[in-house]
Parts: structure tokens; sequence; C-alpha cells
């Protein structure tokens, strides 16, 4: 099965990583980690202009901007929760090299979220395995799917299968791996939301 990867990060990012890269707002916003936090803070920073009684809020049109903001971030703060309860999600655990973030797969596409972080390498890859904990199998294991490199060590980004797993629930743990040393940096137990 081939794997197509999608790096979803900032655009000052962009000069780090090879491959297929898309910096834009729209392609980020497809990932739900992402999404939430993104509609999350945008609806705070409009509740705080209210809390604080911003002198901009006299203007009417420019109240009506915020009350409209704050409704359809709203409604895609919602959605974005929604679409990680479709799937699996976790989050990373540490092993020889340092790893953290979120990580939610729904059957299509393993999302890393925005608070994603790990010690850079020659070759750090994400694979997806049924296999619960890769230190108690020699990895990577028959089960392992790369997905590909890691683009950015930090940041949201994603990597897409070419084809859907139809029993997905199976495969439960992505493994961030260096495939060049051999070395397992962290992993990221998943569990249905559903």
């Amino acid at each position: 099965m081939k794997i197509r990867s999608i790096a979803l990060i900032t655009p000052l990012l962009l000069a780090a990583c090879g491959g297929t890269y898309n910096p834009d707002q729209k392609a980020l916003l497809e990932n739900p980690l992402y999404l939430e936090q993104y509609a999350e803070q945008l609806v705070d920073a409009m509740v705080n202009l209210e809390i604080y009684e911003d002198p901009l809020l006299e203007d009417a049109a420019k109240q009506k901007v915020v009350d409209s903001t704050k409704e359809y971030w709203l409604k895609k703060a919602k959605e974005a929760r929604k679409a990680q309860r479709k799937g699996m999600k976790g989050s990373f655990t540490t092993m020889k090299e340092y790893t953290e973030g979120e990580v939610v797969f729904n059957g299509k596409t393993v999302y890393f979220g925005p608070t994603f972080d790990t010690t850079p390498g020659p070759s750090v890859h994400a694979f997806l395995t049924v296999t619960v904990d890769p230190r108690d199998v020699q990895f990577p294991d028959i089960t392992a799917i790369d997905l590909g490199e890691v683009k950015v060590p930090f940041g949201a980004q994603g990597f897409v299968l070419d084809e859907k797993i139809e029993d997905f629930i199976k495969y439960r743990t992505v493994v961030l791996w260096d495939t060049k040393l051999d070395r397992l940096y962290g992993f990221a137990q998943m569990t249905p939301r559903f």
C-alpha cells in the first residue's frame, strides 16, 4: 500500500520540509486537532473583547463581526471534536527521545496536533501498527505501515493513506521510529472515541 504524506504546519517552516507541503490555512483546518485549537482560541479572543469592554465594540458593525465570528467558530470547534470522536485518539509517550502531542486516526488519515513535538533525527518516520506496545516486538513488525518521514519535528501535520483501512480499529498505535538509527522515539496508543 502506498502512503502519501501531507505536512500541515506554519508557513515559517516552508524551507525546512520537502515533499508535499501545503501551508495554507484551509489545509490546516482539515486537521481536527488543529481546527479545535484554532477555533477555540479565536472564540476566546472575541470573548475577551467583550470581557474587557474593548471600545471597538461601540461600533455596531464591529460588534456584529465579533458576534458572527464567535457563532461560526463555536460551531467549527464542535465539528472538530465530533470528527475526533469518529476515529481513535491518543497522546505520544516519550521513549528514547523527547516526544509529545496528540494524534487522531480516522481510518484514512493520521493527524498530529499543533502541540506535536519530538527531537529531530536523521530519518524519523511515523508508523501505524496493530502492535499495542512497540517495545514488545522486533520493530517495525509485520503489521507496521510506514506512513512516511515526519516532515518537521513539531506542529500539526497529517499522513494520508492511499487506501482506507477497512478494519482500522485494529491499527491502534502510531510509532515514531528513526529508520536509519533503528531507534524508538515514542509512540501513541489510540483508543476509539465513538
